[in-house]
């Protein structure tokens, strides 16, 4: 008797033990998202674990090395955790190298394979007024049958960009219009592309990405017309005349999701028609022109590291403004003063913030 006993309460045992280490496994499997996923201010990857995406902006076309070379694995060194990626529907000139979209579904292979998250960008229309155009010269391209394949592909890890800086609203001569033609636009896209995809859709500010101040407008309102509630917010500190800073506070008490999609250490200008490369000064150095405000990146980055907001460098390399450059010619080995600053900062670095996930 006793032995049969024993039997029954060791089966008793190994079943309660088989429960307690398959359960939570199967719970767990079960919360496994598809994709990224935000929720409330924060990015989330598959598996529920909070992102900040430090990392840095590739110009990955206009090095014109690419497809032969792209210098990924010199940024991985970095520690970086994200890489935007520079893409063209058009890039305009037919000298260019040429290059397609398996060229670009190899590169996020190879990000995946190193654990940094993509982030593609269409930079056709940077800087352009009229956000409509997201719809009618962009969009198409999105949900073009071989992009999706694509996209599709990647979609566990990839958040996409849908317009590099599109649209005006503080620059506008009419700025409640302008911010309503933008709401507008980005609400017919997100329409759009809702019907293909579900991963983390990425909006630019307008005027240049810097007019972070849109978002608690209509950033609430643009979320609720997203099925899939997964955008994320995305400003660029070109605050030579215009500090932003003051608007993060607001940003965060709407609970949005907001990241830095550009930061740098030198602003281009517009004088009489032509862009002026690297003429103010962002990091203080006092180079060429100071702005107006007392804007730095130094000042800006420890702020994001303690709000938790992430932020993308501009640039790895090729870039018209080479001081701009967080190296020469996208070796490791050879970062400038500024790259060097963004990596091994003791404070902000790349090296000490930037976490890689899965």
């Amino acid at each position: 008797m006793k032995r049969r006993q024993m039997i029954i309460n060791s089966g008793i045992a190994c079943y309660s033990s088989l429960l307690s280490t398959t359960i939570p496994s199967i719970v767990k499997a079960q919360n496994v998202k598809p994709t990224f996923y935000t929720r409330g201010r924060y990015l989330y990857n598959r598996f529920g674990e909070k992102v900040i995406l430090n990392g840095i902006n590739l110009p990955l076309l206009d090095d014109w090395d690419f497809p032969e070379s792209d210098k990924l694995t010199e940024l991985v060194k970095t520690g970086a955790n994200a890489v935007r990626i520079q893409w063209y529907k058009d890039y305009g000139q037919s000298d260019r190298p040429s290059y397609s979209i398996s060229d670009l579904d190899k590169f996020l292979t190879r990000c995946q394979q190193n654990r940094i998250i993509p982030i593609v960008m269409l930079s056709d229309l940077t800087c352009n007024s009229d956000a409509n155009l997201l719809n009618t010269q962009l969009i198409p391209w999105w949900i073009d049958n071989d992009v999706l394949k694509v996209l599709k592909k990647h979609e566990s890890y990839l958040i996409i960009n849908l317009a590099n800086e599109l649209g005006f609203y503080r620059w506008a001569d009419n700025q409640k219009a302008a911010l309503n033609s933008f709401k507008n636009a980005y609400k017919s896209a997100i329409s759009s592309i809702r019907q293909h995809l579900h991963l983390p859709i990425m909006i630019d500010a307008p005027d240049c990405g810097t007019s972070i101040e849109a978002f608690s407008l209509i950033g609430q309102e643009l979320i609720a017309s997203d099925p899939d509630r997964n955008l994320l917010f995305s400003g660029h500190a070109y605050w030579a005349d215009y500090d932003g800073i003051s608007h993060i506070e607001t940003i965060i008490k709407a609970n949005l999701p907001l990241v830095f999609g550009e930061i740098a250490n030198k602003q281009d200008e517009n004088i009489k028609g032509t862009t002026q490369y690297c003429y103010y000064d962002l990091d203080g150095t006092r180079e060429n022109h100071s702005p107006s405000k007392t804007f730095t990146y130094q000042k800006l980055l420890p702020l994001l590291k303690q709000k938790q907001i992430g932020w993308l460098a501009w640039c790895w390399w090729k870039d018209n403004c080479t001081n701009r450059q967080m190296t020469p010619n996208g070796n490791f080995s050879h970062l400038t003063p500024y790259g060097d600053d963004l990596v091994n900062n003791p404070i902000y670095g790349l090296k000490v913030i930037a976490k890689r996930t899965r």
